[in-house]
């Protein structure tokens, strides 16, 4: 039998579940509830204080898992007596979630969509509610889950970027969904060659280059000829280290603003991950390491928003 894996933020004590949940526990699979029961506070905040991070459904329960997921994060978000971290920690667990069951299973639709619907409920999260970015920030996530947490705060600040400049919601979802999947091309990678994402950039000689940037082949090897993956977010996805200077792994010198705007924030938080200097030093070197690989007005656009969002921690 197959396991997905769930954060055990993406389910409620008190609601009743329609399908069975699992723990994984000394190499095997434990069912800890069936579908049909609820989970009391106590169980709940037990798992929690375990630091049970978390659950597992079978393959065959996908759907149910996804159409409870919906219902709950529909109900979380548009609920204004719902306080921010709990907001916060749902639309998160769904990304978590998601991104990890596209790299499980990159050819799956329903993971897929499960990925689109993530960015939506990350977007509705980041644009109604002012601390929430600074929250999603101030996370750390271990080496394991580094590439997930990356990859969410990518969607998160892509986004914050994309209503600054007046994107349509199609463009920001557009961006969300292509920021929580821009990476899947690196479960091709080896141990070895996986250890190239925490180089910092400038270290990189010629032939890592050409290692590491393979996984933007490969995610759009991963993606293409899927008829739900629309050409708008396999651009992306493709295209997310390309810079105008035309250095790039697809040496392209137009970006559409979309593109320009994903390159950018996979660079900022790349760069704070593999230099490990502060989001205000990233920033300074960023301004003058990066012009001409960016627009000058989207440098200073993506300067004034981390200003505003609280986030320029020294």
């Amino acid at each position: 039998m197959e396991f997905t894996p769930l954060r055990i933020t993406t389910v409620k004590p008190l609601r009743e579940l329609t399908f069975d949940l699992y723990i994984h526990f000394k190499e095997q699979y434990l069912c800890y509830a069936k579908r049909g029961e609820q989970l009391s506070e106590e169980k709940f905040l037990k798992l929690k204080a375990q630091k049970i991070a978390k659950f597992f459904i079978t393959e065959g329960d996908e759907s149910n898992y996804q159409k409870f997921l919906d219902a709950l994060l529909d109900e979380t978000l548009s609920n204004p007596k719902v306080d921010i971290e709990e907001k916060v920690s749902m639309a998160e667990g769904a990304a978590e979630s998601a991104v990890e069951r596209m790299q499980k299973d990159p050819g799956s639709e329903s993971a897929y969509r499960a990925t689109e619907k993530a960015a939506k409920s990350m977007r509705q999260v980041i644009l109604n509610n002012p601390d929430a970015l600074k929250k999603i920030f101030g996370k750390k996530a271990d080496k394991s889950e580094e590439v997930i947490k990356h990859s969410l705060n990518v969607c998160a600040l892509s986004v914050k970027l994309a209503e600054i400049l007046k994107c349509s919601e199609k463009e920001m979802d557009d961006i969300g969904t292509a920021a929580l999947i821009h990476d899947i091309g690196m479960t091709n990678m080896s141990k070895a060659d996986m250890e190239l994402f925490y180089k910092p950039k400038k270290l990189l000689s010629n032939d890592d280059k050409r290692v590491y940037y393979m996984h933007t082949k490969d995610a759009a090897s991963l993606l293409k000829d899927k008829a739900y993956v629309t050409p708008a977010i396999l651009e992306l996805v493709s295209n997310h280290e390309e810079v105008l200077s035309g250095l790039g792994p697809n040496k392209k010198k137009k970006l559409s603003l979309s593109e320009e705007i994903l390159s950018l924030v996979n660079n900022y938080d790349k760069r704070t991950i593999t230099n490990k200097t502060s989001p205000a030093q990233t920033l300074k070197d960023m301004m003058i390491d990066e012009l001409g690989n960016y627009d000058l007005k989207l440098l200073n656009e993506f300067k004034k928003v981390l200003h505003t969002e609280g986030l320029l921690l020294e």
